[in-house]
């Protein structure tokens, strides 16, 4: 009997350890809780997946892709410059392709998230950030994906001309043209070699 209580006491423990654990993790990644699809859907969401990306018909507005108004070359180097102040651990950089791969530390449990940056362009002057952040181990990232995008996108905007800020709303109006929101899976960040002609003619710092 005292053997059952005993591990009956620290089964009680763990459980209570495990559930401080969540909640710290679910409280310090600062999750627009508010926001739709409402707590509810965002509780099951960080518990049971571990990747966060941008989409442009998601459910969850912090996740849709950023349109800017300024060429992709410039957005690129705004990005990267984002990233480089978060103090991201960057792989080499691959400016042909605007494509950034980063390493994220999580601050509780400092696991380590691998983050891709993409920036397509949308003509000479307009061009669309995307972003993906996915967890190495666990099934539930307690939201932890999706503030390292939320992070990224406040950063850049922090950086980026204020000129090449594009008002959200006019956004999600013409996303309808651009995207269709035919795709449910996003897109995917774009292969070696794939970026658009223009970057060619565009300066590189």
């Amino acid at each position: 009997m005292r053997f059952m209580s005993g591990l009956l006491q620290v089964v009680f423990f763990l459980a209570v350890v495990w559930a401080s654990l969540l909640a710290a993790g679910l409280i310090s990644n600062d999750l627009p809780w508010s926001d739709r699809p409402g707590a509810g859907t965002r509780l099951l969401t960080y518990l049971t997946t571990n990747v966060a990306e941008t989409i442009p018909d998601t459910a969850f507005p912090e996740l849709r892709p950023r349109t800017y108004a300024a060429p992709a070359a410039l957005m690129f180097d705004v990005a990267r410059r984002a990233a480089e102040a978060l103090h991201w651990e960057l792989s080499p950089v691959e400016p042909e392709a605007r494509k950034i791969e980063a390493v994220v530390t999580t601050r509780i449990m400092k696991f380590k998230d691998d983050v891709t940056i993409w920036v397509e362009a949308d003509g000479e002057e307009r061009s669309t950030l995307f972003a993906r952040s996915a967890s190495r181990v666990g099934k539930g990232d307690l939201g932890a994906n999706t503030r390292h995008i939320m992070n990224l996108f406040e950063a850049v905007n922090l950086i980026a001309p204020v000129t090449a800020i594009v008002d959200e709303e006019d956004v999600d109006e013409e996303s309808q043209d651009l995207y269709g929101y035919s795709d449910s899976v996003g897109r995917a960040p774009p292969a070696e070699g794939d970026a658009q002609s223009e970057t060619e003619d565009q300066p590189q710092e």
